[in-house]
Formats: structure tokens, C-alpha cells, sequence
């Protein structure tokens, strides 16, 4: 054993010695640019030392002194090697680099202590401020998180303002409070410090007064704002260092306009407000949200704020735990509804707070509209625009934390006439979007789901509820039996003009049909999660329903079980959004010839028998969803031909049913104003002749199928360009009738399955070596593919790469020795079912070509034995060229995944050893891999071993492969087994689902959603 340790040491050093060129010439590089960024930081402490003798109350600390003294050592050191690095004889530099690293390692030091995060000078001056009253932080991981996050970025020489946002009553003047305190109490670090309440309807002149009245500067005989700001930044310069906290800023305040000089001689600027908006446009270099209390803090806020004598009973902390639900996490609804608890002390009490609270009743006990939405209303009320505002509103038509999608709402709003018609869907979605990021912008809306959905907050929806409800105008009752309503309170309220019953019971038996001339927007539908479970409208809604909704302009029913539309629907001149997605009950719906207004068509995910008439009619429809999930072989009686020459207007077109025929191209690319489209051919003929036209370049989002038989996923409609190729004989890029595929240049995401493909995947299309935009690939259950490219040849925008049961697949790229980079891109891999396939990498291919790998699966491949293998070697080659590429340490920086399933033959991952910053490794049923490319020592360079620290974040695998594994050193098991994640033997920790689903989800979170998601409304 000895002996092969000494073998391993020998080697290793002949490595070095091989690499010490390249090695020396990165490290005096490195030594060099650090040095350079430490004379920097010296010349800017020395600096600022020289300009602070003019003032004989500030010195240098000793702990600078002594800094400045260890610096001028260090350089010597260092320009002292670096001088010695070209001397030295080639042997002698081995045990050199060592000493490069000592000095490395004694620079970067030096550089971290030259921060001096509470500053380089001592500043004696009197007392300028006085501690403010503020309540206790509640919580350790919310308002503490963001007090210590405000104090670090205070700390931080290079941020001299500071933004805290959030809604109101969110908590942002307390945390803010508690900051001025501490600034207090460190004078010495950061000098004076002033507090400014900016009124409500303040302005330049009096914000100019406020922070004049503290530092004691009376110009209030100066009437020009440019003097006054010049004399205002004059006295605070004089300060030198200073903090000026602005507390609840409403409008931007420029602050060079008004005068604060930020930034110069450490002037530094806090404001709180409740528009993200003012903290970018007021220039904050550090923007912090405050974000709402956890449950578990909301209870310790109510608890303290209660002030109880006595304990509550278990039914009274069950009803206040349902209060503080209500209030969302928002401290000043949390303590405003806790002290007017403090004085219940009857269960009928409580029971009767928190349905008065639920239903929005004003009433004594909570008095929530005076004391949480007076605040949050003046939020509304400031956005000073009436269509603003009614934006927000609609929103508090969607149940309690229900995600909006963001489209889908746009759509909405279109049709309610919200949001003005454009020549264009995407001009309109981007004003869409632009009030959506106001909204987001004073916290009267949250962003969500990668920002593709929005929220409202609890709070602020029933603020919305109750301005709504003082006139009448909405209707929300969700989840609720209706037909016991009694007539004279909701049925026959002339003024209702929304009205949200989603997911609520049935309707057929009604008493009363609905008097509500003024309605524009009806909610019928149900929610997708819940519509399996709860289903609702069974037996239908009442002929008459909709007689009296004269204006009715939307109406969603999707996710019902109604079987029929009332036929007084068709009469409803002015209805602009029709929308019936997955209806599973209902076979037909009549004519929509007298529907002429309509501009939003949605039928989708149906088993509609018919398309209905008068479609043809509808000259301003722009949006028409048309699909179904129906086995029926048998084509509509009534096809879509001639129907789109009438239909100029369209901009968004889905056709998914395998009932219909092929369009035919002349309509198609006669669609001058269409900009998206999901449609199928069923030949290789018809998909040419689309793709000929071009048309396809004049739109922003497509989805083109090939043969594709089955319902396409709704989950990517009109998130990018892609094209999906099913069942195709393209063996050698032609099918059986000698046509050439033809694949549009600017496709994004390239899916195909089973079909029998060229050798090379280039060979399916001469065009796709030109589709710069790739972003996605998938190949499944395809034939005749040997590999995908050559490298050289590589798609280099491709991202995500999903590859399953390719059984002639034996390597993933060919490789010819390249410095160029061209699967650079490439950041997720999944192969399964590849059996022909015994390794995935090669070194040069890690090293050149796939430094941004992030996630990485391999499955069920049975031939699998390496995961990275050395290139073949040639025969001359002396054995020890063959150990030293085997030894390499190969690196993948960012690498967060690796799992490895069902791999009987797989016997090593990398037989050298490989590098990763933060990994989790995943190692299921693989029970010839015995080893793993983990080192606990690495060679320094100079002979000597030290113990690395762990790359891996976490390692999953079963107990009983953990217990056989092989390691190079005795006590390298237990420094990797705090990281192990053990699982039993028969716990199958994935299936292949879930990593279609991953990579489904990776493809559609980078791509923009641009139609109505059917799944969420």
C-alpha cells in the first residue's frame, strides 16, 4: 500500500512538472492584479486620512496605522517574487509555487482588512439626534433578517443609498426606527444622523425646510429651489459623514435637486416608501422589500399585542389563529384586530370578530376599515388614475391567495375595455404589463411564479372588497351556495357590475333570475385543482340566466360540468371574452352569428362534437383557441375550410384536434396580422409548403406540428417557437415521398419523436445548423441516431438537451481536439434509455465545451460504464501520458446536480478526480460504482497534501451502496458522510416523469407567457 501511495506522489509530481509553466504564468498573473488592488485601497485610505487633517477632531484609528504598516511589508513580499518567478532554474520552481500561494493568500487578507467596515477615522462631535420610540422586532426571520440586512449594506463603504419598501403597514418605519437608534449609538462610525417625516402632500421647498430645521440652517428667506440646494449641500458637506433617514416618501425626490450631497465625504441617504418605483428612480443603490410576518410571528405579534390577563381557551386561539389569517402577515392589521380583541372575552365574541372580519361587515369590534384600510386605501387612492385603479380592483375577483396569471388577466382587462385595443396583441400586452408593474410597485399587487403570475395580498384584496361593496358594484362570493341568496340583496342589485361566483355551488334551481343590467364580467368557473374533486354547475345554469345582462362582456364557465349554454347567451351583443376551456360535459354550443363583438373565442381542451356556426361572422374575433383531447377518429362534421378569409383580424390562432383537416396554407399565411399560432399537418407536403411562405417570421410565437397525433401539452402554447416532429421516416432528411424537411431557422425549442433519423441529428434538416435561437431539444423512442454532432458543428445556444430510448445512440458528440467553445450553453442534460450508450464525456468535452453544465441525469442505461472517459490512446503512447490523463482534476463549476439511476454496468464516474462548487449527487441502483471522484487531499504544487474541503452540497444514495463504497484514505468516508442523505433500498427516490416535468418546466421558465393559461384563471 506504501508503495502505491509513493507511486501517486511520483506521478503527481510529474504532472506538476508538465503543467508548472502554465501554472506559474496564471498564479503571477493573479498575484499581480491582487496587488495592484491593494495599493488602490492604500492610495484611497491615505487619501482620505490627508483630507481629514484639515479637521482637527477626526485621526486615523491605530488599527489603520498598524494596517498601513503590514501593507508596505506585503507588497515587498510580493514584488519580491514576482521578480524571482524568472530566475529560478526549471527544477528548482516546484516547491515555488507554494510560496506564490503564501503570498496569494497574505494579499487577499491584507484586502479583506482593508474594509474597516466602521471606518478609518475617529470623528469627535457633539450629539445630533435623540433616540425614537419604536416597538420590539416580532420574529427572528423577517423584520430582524431585514434590519440586518439595512445595517450590512450601511456598513458597506460603496452604498450610500438605501431604499425599504413595501406596503403599508408592512412594518418598514419600525425596522427603519430601530436602525436610526443603532446609528446612534455609532456615531463614531457614521456621524450625524437625521430623521425627516415626509409629509403626505409635501414638495421640494418643504422637504428642503424639514432637513434645514435639523441641522439648524435658516434660508427661508431664499426663494429659488437651485439656492436653496446649493446651500442645503454646502451645511451637510460641512457634516462630512452623515445618515438622513426620509420616512414614507411618496413622490421622487431627486436628491442633488433638493440638496443632499450622497456619497460625498459619507453622506449616506435611508428612505422608506411604499413604491419600488421611488427607490429606483430616486437612485438607491440597495433596494430592500419588507415582506409580510410568518404565521408563526403573526402569532407571537397578536399574543403580545392581545395583553391578556388570562390565557385563551383552545376554542378562542383556534378563532384568533383564523383571525390572523386574515390579515395576511400585515403587522398593523395584526395589532390594530388584537387590541380590539383585548377586551372579548366570550366565545360568541370571537366567533362573531372573525365573521364580521371575513365578510367585510363594518362593525365595532374590528374596526378594520378605520384603522388598516384607511392607510392601505390612501395606497389606491394615490395612483390617481380611474382605469389604475379599477385594474386593481378586478383583481379581488379571484379567490384569497390564488395566483393570477398575469396574461390571462391582460385579457381580461382588454375586454372589460380596461386596457385599451392596439394595432398589435403585443402592444397590448406590454400596457397590460407596464400597470401591472405599478401595481407591483406600490405593493398593492406581489409578483409570483418567476414573475409569469401576480398575487394580492389578503389585506389589500379586502380593502378592494370594501370599496367595491360601498357602492354596490362587485359580487364576490366564492366557493358558496347561491341559491338560498335572497333576491332583494343580490340578485336584483341594479348597480353589480362584477361578479365573481367562481367555484360556487348549483345554480339550475334558482328562485330569481339575476337583475343585473350593468354587468360586464360573470365568474362562473371553477378552479382547475379543485374541479375533479368539487364539481360544480352538474345540472346547468337556468335558460334565462343571462336575460337581464344587457352589458355582459365576460364570461368564463371553464372548468364546469355544464353540459349546455343557456340560449339567452346568444343574444348578448356586446360579450367580447367567451371562455369554455374544459368543459368535459358539454357536446355542442349553437350559434355565435349575433356574438359580433367578440374578440376572444376560447374552446379549448374540449369534446365539442361540432364547430358551431357563425363563427364566419365574427369579424373582430382576434383570439381563437380551438382544441380537444377527443380519441373520436372521425373528422368534424363542419371543418374550418374558408372560415379564416373572414377572420382577418386574428392575432392569436389554436387549432389542436386530430379531427380536423389540414388548413389550408393559402389561409394560413393570408392571416396578415396573426402573431401567434399552434397548429398540425399531417404531412411532410403541407408542413413544407407553411414553412416556404415564410409566414412564420412574421410571428412572435409558434408551435407547428409534424404527424403529432396526440393533444398538444397546453403547458408551453405560445411561449416560444417550436416545432414538434412525430412519427416520420427522415432517415436520410427525406420522408417516403422524397420531401426534404424544412425547419425554420428561428425555432427556439426542436422536439421529435419516434421517428427514424439520419446518423447525425444535423442530417434531419440542412437548416437546423442555422438555428441560432435554440434553446431546447428533445429527441425520444427515435431510430437510426448514432450521435448528435460533431463539436465544431455544435447547436452553441442550445440550454437544455433531453434525450430518451435512442437505442443506437453511442455518443453524444463527436469530438475533434477544438479550443473553440461551442456547447457552451448547454446547462441541462437528461439521458435515459440510451442502451447503446457507454459514456457521456470525455475530458476535453468537460473542459472546453461544457464549463456551464448545471444538472446533469443519466437513467436506465445498461451498457453505461463511464460517465467521463479519456480518449483512446494511441499504442506509442508511454503509460505514463496514459496515468496522467487519467489523474486529472477535472472541474465543473457549475454543477448543482448529478444523478445516476439504473446503471448495472457503470463502474466509474471519472476515474481522476472532478471539482464542483456546490453539488448534490444522486446514486441510484448502480451497484458497480465503487468508487466516486471525490479528494479530501489535493497536491499544493509543492510536494506537500492538504485536506480540501467537501465540493458537495449533499449526496443521495442508498445505505448499502454508501456502506460498499472504496476510498483512497481512511478518514475520507467521514469527512463526506455529514453530507450523505441516505434511502432505503426499495425507495425509489424519481421516476423518468418527474424529470420530463423538471426539464418541461426548466423549457417554460425561460421563455415570456404571452396567451391565456387555461389551467389557471
Amino acid at each position: 500500500m506504501e508503495y502505491v501511495e509513493l507511486l501517486k506522489d511520483m506521478w503527481s509530481s510529474i504532472s506538476n512538472y508538465f503543467n508548472y509553466h502554465k501554472i506559474l504564468n496564471e498564479n503571477l498573473t493573479t498575484l499581480r492584479e491582487k496587488r495592484k488592488r491593494l495599493e488602490c485601497r492604500e492610495e484611497d485610505i491615505n487619501t482620505e486620512l490627508g483630507d481629514a487633517q484639515c479637521n482637527r477632531r477626526k485621526k486615523a484609528k491605530r488599527e489603520v496605522e498598524n494596517w498601513l504598516k503590514e501593507v508596505q511589508h506585503v507588497k515587498d513580499s510580493a514584488q519580491k517574487i514576482e521578480q524571482e518567478a524568472g530566475e529560478r532554474r526549471h527544477f528548482s520552481r516546484l516547491s515555488f509555487l507554494s510560496q506564490f500561494e503564501a503570498n496569494m493568500n497574505k494579499v487577499d487578507e491584507m484586502l479583506e482588512l482593508g474594509n474597516f467596515p466602521t471606518g478609518i477615522l475617529i470623528d469627535v462631535h457633539q450629539d445630533e439626534g435623540n433616540a425614537l420610540l419604536t416597538a420590539q422586532l416580532i420574529g427572528e426571520t423577517t423584520a430582524k433578517i431585514n434590519l440586518e440586512n439595512i445595517w450590512t449594506c450601511l456598513e458597506k463603504g460603496e452604498i450610500q443609498s438605501i431604499g425599504v419598501w413595501g406596503m403599508g403597514g408592512i412594518g418598514k418605519t419600525t425596522v427603519v426606527t430601530q436602525i436610526h437608534n443603532q446609528l446612534l449609538e455609532n456615531r463614531d462610525t457614521f456621524g450625524h444622523v437625521y430623521w425627516v417625516t415626509v409629509s403626505k402632500d409635501s414638495s421640494i421647498r418643504r422637504l428642503q425646510d424639514a432637513i434645514a430645521g435639523k441641522i439648524n440652517l435658516d434660508f427661508s428667506k431664499e426663494e429659488d429651489e437651485k439656492i436653496r440646494a446649493a446651500l442645503l449641500s454646502k451645511a451637510l458637506q460641512k457634516k462630512k459623514k452623515f445618515v438622513l433617514v426620509l420616512d414614507d416618501v411618496w413622490e421622487v425626490y431627486v436628491p442633488r435637486e433638493v440638496g443632499i450631497p450622497i456619497g460625498v465625504d459619507g453622506g449616506k441617504l435611508i428612505i422608506t416608501t411604499r413604491s419600488r418605483d421611488v427607490c429606483l428612480r430616486m437612485g438607491c443603490k440597495e433596494i430592500i422589500k419588507m415582506e409580510p410576518l410568518s404565521e408563526v410571528e403573526a402569532w407571537e405579534l397578536f399574543n403580545k399585542t392581545l395583553e391578556r390577563y388570562n390565557a385563551l381557551s383552545q376554542k378562542e386561539e383556534e378563532i384568533a389563529k383564523d383571525i390572523i389569517k386574515e390579515c395576511g402577515g400585515l403587522p398593523l392589521a395584526i395589532v390594530t384586530t388584537a387590541r380590539s380583541m383585548s377586551v372579548v372575552d366570550s366565545i360568541a365574541g370571537w366567533r362573531n370578530a372573525l365573521n364580521e372580519l371575513r365578510e367585510h361587515v363594518k362593525g365595532h369590534t374590528i374596526d378594520t376599515e378605520n384603522d388598516v384600510f384607511k392607510i392601505l386605501e390612501f395606497s389606491y387612492n394615490r395612483l390617481n388614475d380611474e382605469k389604475l385603479q379599477e385594474c386593481l380592483l378586478y383583481c379581488a375577483l379571484f379567490p384569497e391567495d390564488f395566483k393570477i396569471h398575469r396574461v390571462s388577466l391582460i385579457r381580461y382587462w382588454i375586454a372589460e375595455g380596461l386596457v385599451e385595443e392596439m394595432g398589435s396583441w403585443q402592444a397590448e400586452r406590454d400596457r397590460g404589463h407596464a400597470i401591472l408593474e405599478k401595481l407591483a410597485n406600490v405593493c398593492l399587487l406581489e409578483r409570483w411564479g418567476n414573475g409569469k403570475y401576480v398575487k394580492m395580498h389578503d389585506v389589500i384584496r379586502d380593502m378592494a372588497i370594501n370599496i367595491s361593496k360601498k357602492n354596490s358594484r362587485f359580487m364576490v362570493k366564492i366557493g358558496r351556495n347561491l341559491e338560498d341568496l335572497p333576491s332583494d340583496i343580490e340578485w336584483s342589485n341594479n348597480n353589480v357590475e362584477r361578479a365573481s361566483l367562481m367555484g360556487s355551488g348549483e345554480l339550475s334551481n334558482l328562485m330569481f333570475v339575476p337583475n343585473w343590467p350593468k354587468l360586464s364580467t360573470l365568474f362562473l368557473q371553477n378552479d382547475k385543482l379543485s374541479y375533479l374533486l368539487r364539481p360544480t354547475l352538474v345540472k346547468g345554469l337556468p335558460n334565462s340566466f343571462f336575460v337581464h345582462m344587457l352589458g355582459l362582456r365576460v364570461l368564463n364557465l371553464s372548468f364546469t360540468n355544464i353540459a349546455f349554454l343557456p340560449n339567452s347567451i346568444y343574444d348578448k351583443v356586446n360579450l367580447q371574452a367567451l371562455i369554455l376551456c374544459s368543459c368535459p360535459k358539454l357536446r355542442r354550443v349553437g350559434s355565435l352569428a349575433k356574438l359580433k363583438e367578440l374578440r376572444e373565442l376560447n374552446i379549448s381542451d374540449n369534446k365539442i362534437e361540432t364547430i358551431p356556426d357563425g363563427i364566419e361572422k365574427l369579424v373582430h374575433l382576434k383570439h381563437f383557441n380551438w382544441s380537444s383531447d377527443s380519441l373520436n377518429p372521425n373528422h368534424l362534421s363542419n371543418p374550418l375550410s374558408n372560415l379564416f378569409s373572414n377572420l382577418v383580424q386574428l392575432q392569436c390562432l389554436r387549432l389542436d384536434d386530430q379531427r380536423l383537416p389540414d388548413v389550408r396554407v393559402e389561409e394560413l399565411s393570408g392571416l396578415r396580422k396573426l402573431e401567434i399560432l399552434e397548429v398540425k399537418f399531417s404531412s411532410l407536403h403541407n408542413f413544407n409548403s407553411y414553412m416556404m411562405t415564410e409566414h412564420y417570421r412574421r410571428l412572435t410565437h409558434y408551435h407547428v406540428g409534424l404527424n403529432v397525433f396526440q393533444h398538444f401539452l397546453s403547458e408551453l402554447y405560445g411561449s416560444c417557437k417550436q416545432v414538434t416532429v412525430e412519427a416520420c421516416n427522415l432517415e436520410e432528411g427525406k420522408d417516403n415521398y422524397g420531401y426534404q424537411f424544412v425547419l425554420p431557422t428561428n425555432v427556439q425549442f426542436f422536439r421529435i419523436e419516434e421517428c427514424h433519423l439520419p446518423t447525425g441529428l444535423l442530417d434531419v434538416s440542412q437548416s437546423l445548423k442555422m438555428a441560432t435561437d435554440l434553446k431546447a431539444c428533445l429527441i425520444a423512442r427515435c431510430k437510426g441516431i448514432e450521435y448528435l454532432w460533431s463539436v465544431e458543428d455544435c447547436i452553441a445556444s442550445l440550454n437544455w438537451l433531453f434525450l430518451q430510448d435512442l437505442q443506437s445512440l453511442r455518443v453524444l458528440f463527436k469530438l475533434r481536439l477544438s479550443d473553440i467553445v461551442s456547447c457552451s450553453s448547454l446547462k441541462s442534460l437528461y439521458v435515459s434509455y440510451c442502451d447503446n450508450l457507454k459514456h457521456l464525456f470525455t475530458p476535453e468535452l468537460v473542459k472546453y465545451h461544457l464549463k456551464n453544465l448545471q444538472r446533469i441525469h443519466v437513467g436506465n442505461c445498461r451498457q453505461m460504464e463511464d460517465l467521463i472517459v479519456a480518449a483512446e490512446v494511441e499504442e506509442e503512447e508511454e503509460e505514463e501520458v496514459i496515468n496522467q490523463r487519467h489523474n486529472l482534476i477535472l472541474c465543473f463549476p457549475n454543477l448543482q446536480s448529478l444523478t445516476l439511476e439504473y446503471l448495472p454496468e457503470l463502474k466509474s464516474i471519472w476515474k481522476g478526480t472532478m471539482t464542483c462548487d456546490s453539488l448534490q449527487l444522486t446514486v441510484w441502483n448502480c451497484p458497480e460504482l465503487r468508487r466516486l471522484p471525490l479528494s479530501v487531499q489535493i497536491n499544493d504544487g509543492s510536494g506537500e497534501r492538504r485536506a480540501s474541503t467537501p465540493p458537495l452540497k449533499q449526496i443521495r444514495g442508498q445505505k448499502e451502496w454508501w456502506d460498499g463504497l472504496e476510498w483512497s484514505t481512511p478518514h475520507a468516508k467521514s469527512i463526506f458522510e455529514p453530507t450523505l442523505d441516505s434511502f432505503e433500498t426499495d425507495e425509489n427516490p424519481s421516476t423518468s416523469w418527474i424529470y420530463y416535468a423538471s426539464f418541461m418546466n426548466d423549457v417554460r421558465d425561460i421563455f415570456e407567457d404571452v396567451c391565456f393559461d387555461s389551467g389557471r384563471m
